[in-house]
């Protein structure tokens, strides 16, 4: 994790931690992510990486909930440190769904992209933004939901998606408050940048890292 990016999150703690006797929701959440990455639709090596976030969310009216968090993924042919500030809405909430929407600013720091034809290597630094939309649906009568994510979006010459699709199970203790969740997650990133030359046998411009996760959240 790089320096700002923990910087970032301990700022986060701390203040979650100032505020958990008020009337907020806060969650703290960590995940070991296994993505395989794919350069120019050519497979490439394997990672396993951490992710981290935490998440506010009130009652104030207007106001839009916050979760920040981190992800990384450091590969031979492609590489970033990904921070996410995602600001959402409670669209719809029942005990059997809920539905957030919102939008998504990402930092991508410590990026690179290698060409595999020349070795030329190309980094691709800067803030995007994404839409975002989060899902849940309780299946009845289990401890367990149904859980999906998207963030999708085209700035700075860069298209992104960032998907998750997942379960998340609810241990029957009293009044527990942790959370487990495991799925699969996909980013894929597309630029002008990742372009090859023309009779290259590498594919589109594009970097791809998907894979498996679990982890677990604590909700204050």
């Amino acid at each position: 994790m790089g320096l700002k990016a923990a910087v970032l999150l301990s700022s986060v703690v701390m203040s979650l931690s100032a505020y958990a006797e008020s009337t907020l929701t806060t969650k703290l959440g960590a995940e070991i992510w296994w993505p395989n990455t794919k350069v120019n639709e050519v497979d490439r090596e394997n990672d396993t990486t951490p992710n981290v976030y935490a998440t506010i969310e009130h009652y104030v009216k207007y106001v839009p909930d916050v979760r920040l968090r981190y992800s990384s993924v450091d590969a031979d042919y492609m590489a970033f440190d990904k921070i996410d500030l995602t600001l959402y809405y409670q669209i719809f909430e029942h005990d059997l769904m809920s539905f957030d929407a919102g939008f998504t600013l990402s930092d991508l720091n410590d990026s690179h992209y290698r060409n595999a034809d020349t070795n030329a290597q190309v980094n691709y630094d800067g803030v995007i933004w994404a839409w975002h939309g989060y899902a849940e649906i309780a299946v009845p009568d289990t401890p367990f939901d149904v859980i999906g994510e998207m963030n999708f979006g085209d700035s700075r010459g860069i298209k992104s998606t960032d998907l998750m699709a997942g379960v998340q199970y609810q241990p029957d203790w009293q009044d527990s408050r942790w959370f487990v969740k495991a799925g699969y997650r996909v980013i894929d990133l597309e630029s002008d940048d990742f372009r090859v030359a023309e009779g290259s046998e590498l594919g589109k411009p594009f970097v791809f890292a998907d894979g498996w996760f679990l982890g677990a959240e604590y909700r204050l």
